[in-house]
């Protein structure tokens, strides 16, 4: 049965100001399995936020939570012996890599040859390493989704999937249809709700072949050569223009995603042993405020654990 989650993403702005206040409140809450986030990985090693490792497994382990997974970006630019260190001292043995950026189908297979030996050099080290996806992974090249690629030419015993079904969605796709064509190589979900009084469309991708086509010089997501990589002020003014643009996001079970379908999926054609709230963007007054109420909703549901 698929255990209930959450990344610590999630209360980013939270963490920013007291991060073990932050860790200590989520695991108060009862989120028991917790997956860290780290968008400073060029200079940080950690969880982003300068915790030393025994500081936070300690106040974790006061209150029975547990690291299950950590995001990592730009992973390609992480002393990946030094993060698997700090990982391994909370327990950690996933690695996930958040985001990549795609411009040509060349530069695509170049980019899946990385995945895999950065794959080989984690599972040698005991840590598996897993992709993240968002809707540009559902864009094509000669018809065929980047996200099949990357699933097609990597080595599973070094290559898994984070499936995010709520960019599932997004990219045009049916999440549950998703999690049954991936199958085994999803061993973490990612779930939010789409808002059904959301202002901006579901589908980003198009509907079209040729909408979905890669074009020339066409550049999505980002990845350790972006300025947004670089400058952690720039990702503070782009997470802050998001949160004013954006109506698409709401908590778990107030929006119109299949949430119980997806559990019964995971549950039934994955080897997915968490599914992990990620609340991108809020309405609430406080991203506390966010999760506790996700919390509420997901009780609805059945076929889910919130041990650890």
């Amino acid at each position: 049965m698929i255990k209930v989650g959450l990344i610590l993403y999630s209360v980013r702005d939270l963490m920013a100001q007291d991060p073990l206040g932050t860790v200590e409140a989520v695991a108060k809450l009862g989120y028991k399995n917790i997956e860290v986030c780290n968008h400073n990985a060029i200079v940080d090693n950690g969880c982003g936020f300068g915790l030393a490792a025994e500081d936070m497994k300690a106040k974790f382990d006061e209150y029975g939570s547990r690291v299950v997974s950590a995001h990592i970006f730009p992973i390609e630019k992480a002393d990946l012996d030094k993060v698997v260190e700090y990982e391994q001292i909370l327990g950690n043995k996933n690695i996930v890599n958040p985001m990549g950026r795609f411009t040509t189908y060349d530069d695509l297979m170049q980019q899946i040859e990385v995945f895999n030996a950065t794959g080989k050099r984690l599972h040698e080290l005991g840590m598996r390493y897993l992709y993240h996806n968002h809707n540009q992974e559902y864009r094509t090249f000669k018809g065929k989704t980047i996200l099949d690629y990357i699933v097609e030419n990597t080595d599973p015993d070094y290559v898994s999937l984070e499936l995010d079904t709520f960019w599932t969605m997004r990219g045009g796709f049916k999440p549950v249809e998703m999690l049954k064509h991936f199958g085994k190589r999803v061993h973490l979900v990612h779930q939010k709700d789409f808002a059904w009084d959301s202002l901006v469309p579901i589908n980003l991708n198009g509907i079209t072949p040729e909408e979905r086509e890669m074009k020339p010089n066409e550049v999505l997501g980002i990845d350790g050569n972006s300025d947004y990589a670089k400058n952690p002020e720039m990702q503070k003014a782009r997470q802050a223009a998001e949160r004013a643009a954006s109506t698409a996001f709401t908590e778990i079970g107030q929006g119109i995603m299949p949430i119980q379908d997806i559990i019964n999926a995971a549950n039934e054609f994955t080897s997915a042993e968490y599914i992990i709230l990620e609340q991108d963007q809020t309405r609430m007054p406080t991203q506390l405020d966010s999760i506790t109420k996700s919390m509420e909703s997901f009780h609805q549901f059945s076929n889910i654990s919130w041990d650890n």
